[in-house]
């Protein structure tokens, strides 16, 4: 009998096998909380570090194509180790990785918080990023490879609030320090909840599978370096000469060739993979169609949310004239709604399996998207807000449950791989989204003084741009979760 998701097939056999084996143990919980406060930390400061800009940029004296490396070079660096996780899972036992984990977040954030220069700070921020590429994939991992089958929709659903609600909360953490106090304060805050992280981790943690000795296959961790880096530093240089109207012909030709080297990079990494006994990344995961649309979905859905965090409070700023605290403020209900909906849509997967939660959030998500394009630019404050809320309800029931049901279709051997493939593609989507739309609003505030009633119109209008995009993008979502939840044999 065919259904949507290895979890629905399992719930049934587990339940004649008794309720003990349904029972999540300490260690389990202790083991995804721990990962998951590494996980937190990482995306938290991904949005709250953009609505700091300004302050940042005061104080190193800084400008803003500077201080955007924050967040596009931890992101540069999070993709690039997340593909390792594979290899790393594999080679390595999972409470030792935790381990390096922490340490790089905590050692990231006491540089950060004492930081004299940019530079230092910079350096910090990106030590963070390789405890986060560690720790996410991680978290999943643990999840899919030692939950019960009847508690896996659940606890993804858990996993999926800290990736997809972490962002969210960002605005609001972010404007209350930017009013209330240094922006060195948020790093101080970190090392608490690591300390606590890593205690309980090293006695949590336990291994699933037996390491095994393999080698490093550098020569394809070098393209997909190259490959990712220059997609993004491409995108980002490009969107730089389009904002500024004007460019010579050695800038626009480095900045159109970085790009075309970044994708012939990429192309040479999959062949080089495919051809290749040890992988980086075992590319076989893409062969499974329910999880290469989960993918292309799961993707697209971070895409958006990230999308909206970067334009709702930047348009509440900028175009309203609101402060940063009241701007932050006004997206938290949403992110509340979305942490809800995260697990809740997790147990629906459990009872009546993935397509209803999965269908359900699309659909929702889309249609906020709609309305947001529409009347996003022309209603008050509160209206926007329950737009916005409106689509953390689509998108809580829609994203963690997304990556559950195409990891249940991948072999477990294959887990670690299809894990890093989900996160990489997740963290690249997020940076693809912050240099397109941010090119959007800046192309239509180029040459316009900052607090005029022009410059205001033109962030309104560079927002209903970005809002467009988005709207193309839920239809992606929704065309291909539909092609991933159709039945195959």
């Amino acid at each position: 009998m065919s259904v949507d998701t290895r979890t629905q097939s399992s719930t049934a056999q587990s339940s004649t096998a008794g309720t003990s084996s349904q029972k999540v143990s300490g260690t389990l919980v202790g083991s995804i909380v721990a990962t998951a406060i590494l996980s937190f930390l990482g995306l938290l400061l991904e949005t709250v570090v953009n609505i700091l800009f300004p302050a940042l940029m005061s104080d190193f004296g800084i400008t803003m194509s500077a201080v955007s490396w924050m967040t596009t070079g931890y992101l540069l660096v999070v993709s690039v180790i997340m593909p390792l996780s594979g290899y790393l899972q594999r080679r390595f036992t999972a409470r030792s990785l935790f381990i390096v984990a922490a340490l790089a977040v905590m050692a990231g954030a006491l540089v950060a918080a004492m930081a004299p220069t940019y530079p230092v700070l910079l350096i910090g921020r990106l030590l963070q990023g390789v405890g986060t590429g560690i720790a996410t994939p991680l978290m999943f991992s643990i999840i899919m490879m030692q939950a019960p089958r009847a508690k896996v929709g659940m606890l993804m659903g858990v996993g999926g609030l800290i990736l997809g609600i972490a962002p969210a909360l960002g605005p609001t953490l972010g404007g209350a320090i930017g009013t209330l106090a240094g922006w060195r304060l948020i790093f101080w805050l970190n090392i608490p909840l690591l300390v606590i992280a890593l205690i309980v981790g090293a006695r949590s943690i336990q291994q699933a599978t037996p390491t095994r000795k393999e080698n490093l296959a550098i020569g394809q961790l070098v393209l997909l370096a190259v490959g990712l880096v220059g997609l993004v530093l491409g995108i980002e240089r490009i969107g730089a000469l389009v904002s500024s109207g004007s460019a010579g012909t050695a800038a626009l030709a480095v900045a159109i060739a970085t790009p075309v080297v970044g994708l012939a990079c990429l192309a040479l990494f999959v062949r080089a993979a495919h051809r290749s006994e040890h992988p980086l990344i075992h590319l076989s995961v893409l062969r499974d169609g329910t999880y290469a649309w989960s993918l292309v979905a799961f993707a697209c859905l971070q895409f958006i949310t990230l999308g909206l965090g970067y334009l709702l409070p930047t348009y509440a700023q900028m175009s309203m004239g609101r402060t940063s605290l009241v701007a932050g403020l006004a997206v938290l209900p949403a992110a509340v709604v979305g942490a809800a909906f995260a697990p809740l849509g997790g147990v629906i997967l459990d009872h009546v399996g993935a397509r209803v939660p999965i269908m359900t959030g699309a659909v929702v998500a889309l249609v906020a998207t709609v309305l947001l394009a529409v009347l996003g630019v022309r209603v008050n404050l509160f209206l926007l807000a329950a737009m916005y809320l409106l689509f953390m309800l689509g998108f809580g029931l829609a994203f963690a449950n997304t990556q559950t049901h195409g990891m249940a279709h991948v072999p477990q051997h294959l887990t670690p791989d299809a894990t890093a493939m989900m996160n990489t593609c997740q963290q690249f989507a997020g940076a693809l989204s912050m240099t397109v739309l941010s090119t959007i609003v800046a192309v239509r505030q180029s040459s316009l003084t900052a607090g005029t009633a022009a410059f205001q119109d033109g962030t309104r209008s560079g927002s209903a741009g970005g809002l467009a995009v988005l709207v193309a993008v839920a239809l992606v979502v929704l065309v291909a979760e539909n092609m991933g939840l159709r039945k195959r044999r």
